[in-house]
């Protein structure tokens, strides 16, 4: 991560008074085009570092520079220890170090308010999380099966760049080599991650992009409006933005969501059972209907 980098930088700098751009980068494994990112970033944050050409040159420190704690306030050292303690949830403990540091230089022992956990419930995305994360801190390449919104398995190879959660979902920012181009996959259709042992020299992306246009497969959503009895309050409230939701007159609920239609769609419509109605579109009423009437159907062939 960044930050860390860059306190890290800090330290071997104090340490070593000056160290080259590709001392740098072997030590973070990353570019020296990135290493010279980082000293303009803490240049521009007023740290006198600079570089210097030539047999001897390198980057350094100027020799009388201290970090001085009282720059900051109490309530600022608070946040920036929290701020690293939820980074860290992220990063797999791979920062206690740089934290004990800081901590016992900012004189900050308590710990954060956050208790922040990335896996899901059933650990059912860790291995490829953790082999995703593995591949972007060590600019590895990675290859996947990836199943599309069609339901058709696809093998995938990229250069993996940012994981990327939203809207209680995990995605992957890359560069599909087999697109020649940015792409975004969903962790849950993701499967078989292996991290060869190929290196990619990072490139220039932009990630600024209609991020819908770069979802791996994407289709734009359907909307629905659905009727759920007000039995499934905590069902409404736990998975729907409060704006999408209305009351209606007997108490229950029409809520309207946008979710792209495909088999997922269904059987998420069918999980409220009785209790909700497709109130529109019509097409999709008659999918959930005949669906419900093929399975008990099918319970009434097997009771026979």
């Amino acid at each position: 991560m960044q930050i860390n980098r860059l306190f890290e930088m800090i330290y071997i700098l104090f340490d070593k008074k000056r160290v080259s751009a590709k001392e740098l980068a072997e030590q973070f494994q990353v570019s020296t085009r990135t290493i010279y990112r980082d000293v303009e970033i803490l240049s521009s944050a007023k740290i006198p570092i600079y570089m210097t050409k030539g047999k001897n040159g390198g980057i350094s420190l100027l020799s009388d520079f201290v970090l001085d704690k009282k720059m900051l306030t109490e309530e600022e050292k608070k946040n920036i220890i929290t701020s690293l303690y939820s980074i860290n949830a992220l990063n797999d403990n791979s920062m206690d170090s740089t934290l004990l540091k800081l901590k016992d230089f900012l004189g900050q022992k308590s710990a954060s308010i956050f208790d922040i956990e990335f896996d899901d419930w059933g650990n059912r995305l860790k291995k490829q999380f953790e082999e995703t994360k593995t591949a972007i801190l060590s600019r590895k390449i990675i290859d996947f099966d990836y199943v599309t919104s069609k339901s058709v398995i696809t093998k995938r190879t990229v250069e993996p760049y940012v994981l990327w959660f939203k809207d209680k979902t995990w995605y992957l920012k890359a560069y599909c080599k087999d697109r020649n181009a940015i792409r975004i996959f969903r962790f849950t259709r993701m499967s078989n991650v292996v991290v060869l042992n190929e290196n990619y020299s990072p490139r220039e992306l932009d990630f600024s992009f209609e991020l819908n246009s770069k979802i791996e497969n994407y289709i734009e959503p359907t909307e629905v409006l659905l009727r759920v009895d007000k039995l499934m309050a905590y069902r409404i409230f736990d998975e729907f933005p409060n704006e999408n939701i209305k009351r209606t007159s007997d108490g229950d609920f029409d809520v309207k969501i946008n979710y792209i239609e495909d088999e997922w769609l269904y059987g998420y419509l069918m999980s409220f059972g009785s209790s909700a109605i497709v109130v529109e579109p019509k097409r999709i009423r008659e999918i959930i209907k005949n669906r419900f009437q093929k399975g008990l159907d099918n319970y009434s062939k097997y009771d026979a």
